[in-house]
């Protein structure tokens, strides 16, 4: 149902979820010197006379000069646009340009539901011109310092308050995959199944619908025009949903269906027109747990479904999934979650998620 809003995993965690599944399905040295040292051995004092002799016979040197420094050091002046994620950082780098200096809080490759702000991390929220965060709890480490940030009066910018939100868990939907447990266990584990879809980088569609507001933000934190930019970010976004529209396209017509780490790709399935069968963590944060029921219900949903593959990305136990893709008996595929790939930007990000679910499912 979609509608419109304003605005670590321990071992012991990963431990517990592999029980419970196997109980279900079993200063460096100085150089030579031209010059005498002030510091000699007693057997070489007469050496050092000599030369000190030689020395004062010798016309005296020239007064030199030292000749003035040529290392300069260059203070980058540009405004400063503090993001949460990397994914989200790349649109706004290729809106502003080189207007200002865009800077990321949580590092690639970590888990921006686990991560936690560190004193500096504050501190360059508080004094940057505007920051962008992503919203609907997604930067659960960063709550509080985006709270400071907010109560600061600084500029902040939540780019889910300007996209058409994907519920999670309401009035009986395909979200809520049929894990069987009661209102009460759903809420000891952390995970309640419902509230607003946080992921909306999986979808290009999505990412476009916020780039408006978001280039409002900009201009109105930087005092600069952006709207040639804006016409051709969207243009992008455009081109890159196209393109993996294609992509998934050559998955056979009802076979695109997922088993993810957790509820992560529900934007990617609505536009992409693939099924979302269950999830090993089902719950929109990778900081929840599942129990030994839920986990059961997944593996024969899985079974029933036919999926061709279970897919795992950041903040999954590694344990728990493997055992998920064996009992099904198909294979483990690792996706992309959150990190920028070394061959480019957000397009490069999810062209690379789309191909790596079409290859396994094809």
């Amino acid at each position: 149902m979609l509608h419109r809003t304003a605005s670590p995993l321990s071992t012991g965690r990963a431990g517990r979820l592999v029980a419970l599944l196997g109980a279900v399905t079993l200063v460096a040295a100085c150089g030579g010197s031209d010059s005498a040292t002030t510091e000699t051995s007693a057997a070489a004092g007469t050496t050092a006379t000599t030369v000190a002799t030689e020395t004062t016979s010798a016309p005296a040197p020239p007064e030199t000069t030292a000749a003035p420094s040529t290392t300069t050091t260059t203070i980058d002046e540009r405004p400063v646009v503090v993001v949460t994620y990397s994914i989200l950082g790349d649109i706004v780098s290729q809106l502003v340009g080189d207007t200002a200096r865009v800077e990321v809080v949580v590092p690639d490759g970590s888990d921006p539901h686990e991560f936690s702000a560190s004193a500096q991390d504050i501190e360059r929220m508080m004094s940057a011109a505007v920051v962008v965060a992503n919203g609907l709890n997604l930067e659960e480490g960063l709550s509080d310092a985006l709270g400071q940030v907010a109560a600061a009066n600084v500029p902040l910018f939540e780019a889910a308050a300007h996209i058409t939100v994907r519920e999670y868990g309401k009035d009986g939907d395909d979200h809520d995959h049929g894990h069987s447990h009661d209102e009460e266990e759903g809420k000891e584990d952390g995970h309640d199944h419902e509230g607003g879809d946080p992921h909306l980088w999986t979808s290009a569609a999505t990412m476009a619908e916020m780039v408006p507001a978001l280039t409002d933000a900009l201009e109105a934190a930087l005092a600069v025009d952006l709207a040639a930019a804006e016409a051709e970010v969207i243009a992008a976004l455009t081109a890159l949903d196209s393109e993996v529209q294609a992509i998934i396209d050559r998955i056979p017509a009802g076979a695109c269906k997922l088993v993810t780490g957790h509820e992560s790709l529900g934007y990617f399935a609505d536009r992409y027109g693939c099924e979302l069968i269950g999830a090993v963590i089902p719950s929109l944060s990778s900081t929840a747990e599942a129990s030994a029921k839920e986990l059961a219900e997944l593996q024969r949903l899985a079974a029933e479904a036919g999926v061709g593959a279970v897919f795992t990305a950041a903040g999954t136990p590694a344990e728990v999934a493997e055992q998920v893709a064996s009992a099904v008996g198909v294979p483990l595929i690792d996706l992309p979650s959150h990190d920028m790939p070394d061959s480019g930007g957000y397009e490069a990000f999810l062209t690379d998620l789309a191909t790596r679910i079409a290859d396994a499912l094809a």
